[in-house]
């Protein structure tokens, strides 16, 4: 049967008409809110005979969810049932409603006009590698960081970085992967384990990580007719990317003049004019293995394209290498060494870049700030 505590909960979500309010209004936070609902929606779902079981034997169902108890009959005998408690629902809408219900006391994005810009330009506005939750010390590396620093650092230079790029029509910020140091509270990389180090709690790193794109779409909003956002998974957060883009996407819901790409495709292909911008993380497909990729898999978008542009991260620095009809690039980015790379003598310079493309001549100017 429902406990006081999973009732109540209940009742708040009724009265207050969300979970964040209602676990503000019973003094918890929220996940102890969706534990309790959880475990309350084990037992209303529950089949009404497997109920009887659980009531019979004094069993709570929303501490075990399965087992053998004796179940007395009226005749005074008794029997043995077996009960289990349906499996959570592990449908990715969950996700989105979970978002939802988190952004909902948020305010929702403030209108802006941008000034009217030339159609046939597009600007893309590459970022990789900002590994939000990194943490280094500058007696191990030459250098303090820390999310916070991140923060500012990033927003002061993307900043002027779109105040020194030309106006266009639209804006394309290409978050290229490794947005977040760590993919969860164990501060391991997620394929490998290797032990990373990081400032702050799990749910810190992600609140900045949205935070910097939002000023980032913010800042670009403002001189371009036109946004549009499209992240990239990392292999230091093959998940986390996910909940940005979410989060994203539903703040800028009914924005006009932003567009949040939610599709989870390791690839995605942008066509303006004559021009083919590929976006990858960079850690999987070499080169010469995307070039007979991206041929075969767009083959239309192959055929109507001239200039065509490969963008990736990953390697912390800047190359770029042209190879059967596309080139590739790889930006840096404007973080600082960790503790591993300083350790392996790595070194870049640190910076982020703009690129415009002309709708019919391709790359017509580009723009640098360094850190």
């Amino acid at each position: 049967m429902l406990t006081a505590e999973q009732q109540a909960a209940i009742d708040a979500v009724a009265e207050h008409g969300s979970q964040r309010a209602a676990a503000r209004a019973l003094g918890i936070d929220g996940k102890s809110l969706r534990s309790r609902l959880e475990r309350a929606a084990r037992w209303q779902e529950a089949p009404k005979g497997q109920r009887e079981a659980i009531l019979h034997s004094g069993l709570d169902v929303g501490i075990a969810k399965a087992g053998w108890r004796k179940v007395k009959n009226a005749d005074g005998t008794s029997d043995s049932v077996y009960w289990r408690a349906p499996d959570d629902a592990r449908d990715p809408g969950d996700i989105v409603s979970a978002l939802k219900d988190g952004l909902e006391d948020c305010a929702p994005a403030a209108t802006i006009i941008a000034p009217a810009a030339a159609k046939e330009l597009c600007a893309i506005f590459p970022v990789a590698d900002l590994h939000m939750g990194m943490l280094a010390d500058e007696e191990e590396t030459g250098v303090d960081w820390d999310s916070k620093k991140a923060g500012v650092v990033f927003s002061a230079t993307f900043g002027r970085l779109v105040s020194v790029t030309p106006a266009a029509g639209v804006a394309v910020l290409a978050q290229l992967g490794d947005l977040t140091h760590t993919d969860d509270q164990r501060n391991v990389t997620p394929q490998s384990g290797h032990q990373l180090d990081a400032d702050t709690r799990y749910f810190m790193i992600l609140r900045r990580a949205v935070a910097a794109m939002r000023w980032a779409i913010d800042a670009l909003r403002a001189k371009y007719p036109l946004v549009i956002y499209r992240g990239c998974r990392g292999n230091h957060d093959i998940t986390a990317h996910h909940a940005v883009t979410l989060a994203l996407a539903e703040h800028y819901r009914d924005t006009p003049g932003v567009e949040v790409i939610t599709s989870a495709g390791e690839f995605y292909c942008y066509e303006f004019g004559r021009n083919m911008v590929l976006l990858h993380h960079g850690d999987r497909a070499k080169p010469e293995r995307l070039v007979t990729f991206a041929a075969a898999e767009w083959p239309e978008l192959w055929g109507r394209t001239s200039h065509r542009l490969a963008l990736s991260g990953h390697v912390h620095h800047a190359t770029k290498k042209e190879v059967g009809g596309m080139t590739f690039e790889s930006v840096g980015t404007i973080i600082p060494k960790d503790v591993h790379a300083y350790s392996h003598a790595y070194s870049a310079s640190r910076a982020l870049v703009s690129i415009v493309l002309d709708h019919d001549a391709g790359e017509v100017s580009r723009a640098r700030i360094g850190v």
